[in-house]
């Protein structure tokens, strides 16, 4: 079976997790087609759409370590994995984010238990209200509680399995 998950993401190694805790729910023969989706208004200016170009944008925005912890991820669950990329999202309705899922033929969204998004970006902005306003089927996953990591924001972090220390 193949299904696509939309995965809202601040480009941040916990985001990461999140694909993660998904990979890790999903049954072996489910094949998954992964977008992580980022929120950014584009610019008025006629000189910023004239040499738009979202491949430089998506340079600029994603990291170095969240390339590599993608890469990390393609690897580990190569067999649940068919294809991860990074996209960006600029409407600023409902339908246009509808258009969106629509065209990309998602399934489902995966939104995490606990999560709150640090923007890099002043024109960045959260999914979270169109992907709950949309008519997709809404995984939650990770845990209820934040568990303190000594690789906070490196790739080693996707090694940790968050279980909690009493």
């Amino acid at each position: 079976m193949e299904k696509t998950v939309l995965i809202p993401t601040d480009f941040s190694i916990a985001s990461l997790n999140i694909v993660k805790n998904y990979l890790n729910e999903q049954p072996a023969h489910v094949r998954l087609n992964i977008i992580l989706l980022h929120g950014l208004h584009q610019t008025d200016s006629i000189t910023g759409l004239l040499f738009y170009s979202k491949s430089r944008l998506l340079q600029d925005l994603v990291s170095k370590e969240f390339n590599e912890g993608c890469d990390v991820l393609k690897n580990k669950y190569a067999s649940k994995i068919r294809s991860m990329r990074k996209d960006v999202f600029s409407g600023f309705t409902q339908a246009a984010f509808n258009q969106y899922v629509e065209a990309n033929r998602v399934d489902e969204a995966c939104v995490p238990i606990l999560y709150n998004p640090k923007f890099k970006n002043n024109s960045s902005f959260d999914l979270m209200p169109y992907v709950k306003a949309s008519n997709l089927h809404i995984e939650s996953t990770g845990s209820g509680i934040d568990v303190p990591m000594p690789e906070r924001g490196k790739v080693a972090e996707l090694f940790f399995n968050r279980v909690p220390v009493s």
